[in-house]
């Protein structure tokens, strides 16, 4: 089997309560140690991370990785320039996005270090060495965000050791048992301690206590230099909704409480340049899945495409309507303000950097902010476009009949890839009548692939919904399903481990199950029925958003167990896809325009 099919993916668009409250902190205090890929007692104390690499030891390439092997790793990701027309921005706009970019980039060093606190002086180590496979090594660290390999469960390239479960967000040498006892004993440090924004170390002497640091504290340098960026920018903007949000964006920066910015970041509006910049999804935290990972997104936005897309918005409360559950587990009465943006990506940084490129996002991840705000949809049209071109249809080519290779266009993908993202908006927030309860809280580390999969599933059956309203005719909605089963083998490439690979497995085997995929052993390629795909996939969702409506964390891990193996004909049509790019890498143009502006 090829080796692609043991690595971890990090998917983003999944929703994220940061919200910090006693409940919160009350199910840290609960739940740690309880995940299935807990060490036993003892074990983590013994493995050596990152900063086994000592000071003065020479770089070297992982025991048994040739130069050769980890520079076909960085050919899995297709160089890709992502531009735009700077006659669109005028000299103020050019000189509020050059501000952006500079934060931005200051951002980026953050994440860093979230993923790792020793990666900054390993960069730069990594920088001056040489030898056979250095180069490889720095263009490889830098896809990775330091020198674990996201496609291979974090399997180190470089020899220092395994990733801190952590990552830099904790002591190195962390037990969830430790943090769980340091809490039975301080239980006034639960809420802090529960914070998406704060990192934990260790005081004392001997370090035999813990305290929860505010990022505004332990980044405080980065974060007053990005801030201070975000106001220059916020006085040269032109547009009044712009100004507010890179004012409080600012503001958050330095006094840790991200609510105000994040309610103008969804009152932005009329403007050209759309920035999305701050702390958000939780994956690098392999830990708790707690601590928040910087990032930012750089938009151009499309106001005639963003306007034909809004249309989908009126159908929100339909599709929750239209969920395949009883009523009692619908949130039929939540705000379904659901604004859609269509943008093209100048420059990105931080955690959407790192590995597998981002497509497209839904956010605010505060449920607070969703429920007085709702949340907004941002599809990355470049991104996506790149993505359907250099890696979709040659795996389409590949893996499925040549009948139904040739279904697959660009308009009925980008439309599945929106309506997952509005998924992410439809069905529980909450464990039915525990109104305190966030599905992602009962759910915990079996939650982010749960998620994915449902917002995969939900989204497919609301175009089926919106086919019967008129919307889309059959041939559309045929490869609508068509193009969601290629994607089935995209994201399985991204890793089986975590998220929207492991979300993807499992719909994979269910609708493999189901015989809504036909398999033909002399050519190896794969077919949908038709036929049976809208039932199966209406049923799919109806497994996922039960689990989440009862919060079954017992049933979430039955369902993994029971569908989160990976079958012989799809680990064969895996290894035929070895000449297909496993991502991008993008190249920003704005980074050479910068220096004329």
């Amino acid at each position: 089997m090829n080796k692609r099919l043991r690595c971890s993916y990090r998917a983003r668009t999944g929703w994220r309560s940061p919200e910090v409250c006693a409940a919160a902190a009350l199910c840290l205090a609960v739940t740690v140690g309880c995940g299935p890929g807990d060490r036993a007692a003892g074990e983590e104390s013994e493995v050596e991370y990152g900063a086994a690499l000592s000071e003065g030891a020479a770089i070297e390439l992982a025991e048994g990785l040739s130069p050769a092997e980890l520079a076909e790793r960085v050919d899995q990701f297709a160089p890709v320039t992502l531009g735009f027309d700077p006659a669109l921005l005028d000299d103020r706009q050019k000189a509020v996005l050059r501000r952006l970019v500079e934060a931005s980039m200051i951002l980026d060093g953050v994440f860093l270090r979230q993923v790792w606190e020793g990666n900054p002086a390993l960069r730069d180590r990594l920088e001056k060495a040489s030898g056979e496979g250095m180069e490889a090594a720095r263009t490889y660290f830098d896809i990775m965000y330091g020198p674990w390999d996201r496609l291979l469960e974090d399997e180190p390239f470089l020899a220092v050791g395994q990733k801190p479960l952590g990552a830099g967000y904790y002591e190195e040498d962390l037990t969830r048992d430790e943090v769980k006892g340091w809490l039975e004993e301080n239980p006034e440090d639960q809420e802090a301690f529960a914070s998406y924004f704060t990192v934990i170390r260790r005081t004392g002497d001997l370090g035999e206590s813990l305290e929860a640091v505010p990022y505004s504290e332990h980044y405080r340098n980065e974060l007053e230099e990005a801030a201070r960026l975000l106001r220059e920018a916020a006085e040269l903007a032109d547009n009044g909704s712009l100004r507010n949000y890179l004012t409080t964006r600012a503001d958050a920066f330095l006094s840790n409480d991200y609510f105000d910015s994040d309610v103008a970041w969804m009152r932005l509006e009329d403007n050209l340049i759309d920035p999305t910049i701050g702390p958000y999804e939780v994956y690098e935290d392999r830990l708790f899945g707690y601590k928040a990972a910087f990032e930012s997104f750089l938009t151009i936005r499309d106001p005639a495409e963003s306007e034909r897309l809004a249309k989908l918005e009126d159908y929100m409360p339909d599709l929750e309507a239209s969920l395949p559950i009883p009523d009692e587990h619908k949130n039929l009465d939540r705000s379904f303000i659901a604004p859609i943006a269509a943008v093209d990506e100048v420059f990105a940084a931080g955690d959407t950097r790192a590995g597998v490129q981002t497509i497209a996002f839904n956010l605010p991840n505060d449920p607070r902010v969703r429920e007085q705000e709702g949340s907004k949809k941002v599809m990355l049209t470049n991104v996506i476009e790149a993505k359907f071109e250099h890696i979709l249809k040659p795996i389409a080519q590949t893996v499925l009949t040549p009948e139904q290779a040739s279904e697959i266009t660009f308009d009925p993908y980008f439309t599945r890839i929106l309506t997952h993202e509005l998924a992410h908006a439809l069905g529980p927030d909450y464990v039915t009548d525990q109104p305190d309860l966030t599905v992602n809280r009962a759910l915990r580390d079996r939650y982010s692939a749960l998620e994915e999969a449902k917002a995969d599933v939900v989204g497919t059956h609301s175009l089926a919904v919106l086919a019967q309203r008129g919307e889309y005719d059959d041939a559309f909605l045929q490869q609508v399903y068509v193009s969601h089963v290629a994607d089935l083998f995209r994201c399985v490439r991204f890793g089986v481990s975590e998220a929207h690979g492991k979300g993807c497995l499992m719909q994979f085997n269910y609708l493999t199950e189901r015989g809504a995929l036909d398999y033909d052993e002399d050519s190896g390629r794969f077919s949908v029925r038709l036929d049976v795909m809208p039932g199966a996939v209406s049923d799919l969702a109806r497994e996922f958003l039960m689990l989440q409506a009862t919060g079954d964390y017992e049933g979430a891990g039955a369902f993994m167990e029971r569908y989160g193996a990976v079958p012989e004909t799809l680990g064969a049509a895996i290894d035929r896809l070895e000449t297909v790019p496993v991502d991008i890498r993008p190249e920003y143009a704005v980074t050479e325009m910068m220096e004329e502006w």
